[in-house]
């Protein structure tokens, strides 16, 4: 049974900022899928607010139980996110030229998603269990050889963003393990090289790498930034309070498509001005501070693993899903944590903040 005790610890503040956050994308949501004339994308918004429920229900599931627990799950844990990615891209549904999700008759599964926290949760112990008993460079080629299959896979279907997300995730585990001085060339030469490796892949030259050359001008294609140009129209009619909510013209007469996935933030600006982006930033820094500081207050090596590893990952969603909104990042499929529209990425993050919330309620032993 869980001591009573361990609830003086919760973090409250964590919880309600992402349940603030997770009610503000529903909201957003609707107002960027209403008069779609489709119904399954009219109802987004009912979706993601029944995922939210269930995705609550988890979190606070996930916090009871005790985040060292998760070693015994590693292996297992490893080897089925391997396989489901290696699955989905024999009967996965292809949707614009990406094989990504399994269709589990009206929810999709995502296994990008889960990869990152699952990623996170193997490193974390490699890293824990190796640290002082072995050279560090092992661990760091271990882990290498770990994280490498599941980014082959990922780039397969293709899926920069998230093969990206998880490479950004091994370098801020393998730096916040200790890295020595001598290492960082060899992570330099590692990042080199998958950076070279994800240019061979076919998929990157026929969609990345177009992406990224319009992105910096290189190439010149009459409408292939619409999106872009659209997002940041309506980023500039929101002015310092907006138009009001369910009144932005670009939102509303849906002058640029996905709305409530990859642009959520331009819907936000529009709708809510300057003041309105600004309150979810900061509420969003707020979580990711939030995690850091669990990761601080960690009793071992392990809960701060994988509270760092959870905020690098909000970090770095964040960072690409608000570039692409104002032309500094190409156009990639990443969700905003917590406010845009993505079941399987909402269920995953609040599985995160449930094992953030775990290492908070431990942070040290309990006087008897």
């Amino acid at each position: 049974m869980l001591d009573a005790r361990l609830w003086r610890r919760y973090d409250w503040w964590l919880l309600a900022a992402v349940i603030t956050l997770t009610a503000f994308g529903i909201a957003m949501i609707f107002s960027a899928t209403r008069n779609e004339g489709n119904p399954a994308v009219e109802r987004a918004w009912l979706d993601q607010a029944i995922t939210a429920i269930v995705g609550l229900s988890v979190l606070l599931l996930v916090s009871i139980f005790d985040y060292t627990l998760l070693k015994n799950f590693a292996a297992p844990l490893y080897v089925g996110i391997v396989a489901a990615l290696a699955l989905v891209l024999v009967i996965g549904v292809e949707r614009q030229g990406a094989r990504r999700w399994f269709d589990l008759g009206g929810f999709d599964l995502q296994p990008g998603e889960l990869a990152k926290l699952t990623l996170t949760i193997v490193m974390a112990k490699l890293i824990a269990d190796r640290q002082g008993r072995s050279p560090y460079l092992r661990t760091i080629l271990i882990s290498a050889l770990l994280v490498f299959p599941c980014i082959f896979l990922i780039l397969l279907q293709p899926n920069l963003s998230t093969a990206l997300t998880i490479a950004f995730l091994w370098l801020v585990l393998i730096f916040v393990g200790g890295v020595e001085r001598q290492h960082v060339l060899i992570m330099a030469i590692a990042g080199i090289a998958i950076v070279i490796m994800v240019t061979q892949f076919p998929s990157f030259q026929q969609y990345q790498l177009k992406r990224i050359e319009l992105l910096l001008g290189l190439v010149e294609e009459p409408g292939a930034n619409y999106q872009s140009e659209q997002a940041l129209i309506a980023l500039g009619n929101g002015g310092l309070l907006g138009q009001g909510y369910l009144q932005g013209p670009q939102t509303q007469l849906r002058f640029f498509p996905v709305r409530h996935t990859d642009f959520i933030f331009s819907v936000i600006g529009e709708e809510l001005g300057f003041v309105g982006c600004a309150v979810f930033m900061a509420l969003l820094a707020f979580v990711i501070l939030r995690a850091l500081r669990t990761a601080m207050i960690a009793r071992d090596t392990f809960g701060r693993l994988l509270c760092a590893g959870i905020a690098a990952t909000l970090f770095l969603q964040t960072y690409i899903n608000l570039g692409m909104q104002v032309g500094l990042m190409p156009v990639t499929g990443v969700t905003l944590p917590f406010v845009s529209y993505g079941r399987s990425s909402l269920i995953s993050l609040m599985v995160a903040i449930g094992i953030v919330e775990s290492v908070a309620m431990r942070y040290k032993k309990l006087e008897f």
